[in-house]
């Protein structure tokens, strides 16, 4: 990992953006501003003023996972800040810098020079934007620890920064893993590992795919498989046509059945089914179904045997009696006395 060593475990956020000034080769001092320029010339430069925050969804990622950033931008200048890839809009970008919060080093991206991880966006005066960047397209975050990141939006010699936003990687707890030999030959070896972590009050089901641990065991993949419940294992199925489905519990008696393509190096979902029933839920299901269905035919046979003989008697006095035409009836009479 290719580090810069900053002055302060903790810099101020001056600091902050002259530190990533010296990375993009800013070298006059006062371009160290909390203002952004939105074009080469000084007059348009001091009339665009660029706010910029950051903010990450979780604060914990798993070894792997995309980390996603948040950029919320506000132009409460007089000009358009726009970044595209031709013309002065070239001197305009949207890049992060990633600082290691254990040593205090400051990350270099991997093509040596920061680059905009964002190929787009216009910014009006007035309006307010958010978009979502990804450090580790720039950046290599795939060791366990805490970092901080820095949002910054440049133009020319000019650089906005957002306060500093953290997080910390995470291995994640194993519950299942299974290694497969893909190619003719069998020389392309994956290992799949299922893992679970706490994730918004609940716990996620993440698969990781990484490379041949004899040839570094990097991460070739990762997919976030949404909630889980830990009553019953999750279980990995490979088919051959270079496919594996995950089926893994998400409530007392459901699943969710996942099938993804792991041909290539990336898996893709190709089919998921959240409506499954477990053996035993169906089991259960249908034995109480029975069960209420014998107690509803013995509440009907106690009911005709509550009718007894004087249900039967009182039908037949009902049979004798006349109908009701005014005429009257005689009680002793019908008695014979």
């Amino acid at each position: 990992m290719t580090t810069m060593k900053i002055s302060s475990f903790a810099p101020s956020l001056p600091a902050v953006c002259a530190a990533i000034a010296a990375m993009i080769g800013s070298a006059a001092p006062r371009a160290m501003s909390q203002q952004v320029g939105g074009s080469v010339s000084p007059e348009s430069s001091s009339a665009l003023r660029v706010d910029v925050s950051a903010s990450v969804p979780v604060d914990e990622f798993l070894r792997g996972e995309d980390v996603p950033v948040d950029v919320t931008l506000r132009n409460s200048g007089r000009v358009a800040f726009v970044v595209d890839d031709y013309g002065e809009y070239l001197r305009n970008r949207i890049f992060v810098y990633v600082r290691n919060a254990d040593s205090g080093a400051l990350l270099l991206p991997r093509d040596g020079a920061p680059r905009s991880l964002v190929d787009s966006l216009e910014l009006l005066p007035g309006q307010t934007k958010t978009v979502r960047v990804y450090p580790a397209a720039a950046y290599d975050i795939s060791k366990h620890g805490r970092y901080h990141v820095t949002v910054a939006a440049a133009s020319g010699e000019r650089t906005s920064c957002s306060t500093a936003v953290s997080f910390t990687v995470v291995e994640g707890v194993e519950l299942a893993s299974a290694a497969r030999s893909f190619g003719g030959d069998g020389s392309r070896v994956r290992v799949f590992t299922l893992l679970y972590w706490p994730r918004k009050q609940g716990e996620a089901l993440f698969l990781r795919v990484t490379d041949d641990p004899r040839r570094g065991g990097g991460v070739v993949g990762f997919v976030s498989l949404g909630g889980v419940v830990r009553v019953a294992d999750p279980t990995m199925t490979f088919g051959g046509d270079g496919t594996v489905t995950i089926v893994h519990q998400i409530g007392r008696d459901r699943f969710v059945r996942t099938k993804l393509d792991v041909s290539s190096d990336k898996p893709v979902v190709l089919d998921r089914d959240a409506n499954l029933l477990s053996a035993d839920a169906v089991s259960e299901r249908i034995s109480t179904r029975l069960v209420e269905e014998r107690i509803d035919e013995r509440s009907a046979e106690r009911s005709e045997e509550n009718q007894g003989f004087f249900s039967r008697r009182r039908a037949r006095t009902r049979k004798a009696l006349p109908a009701s035409t005014g005429e009257s009836f005689d009680r002793k009479s019908a008695s014979g006395e």
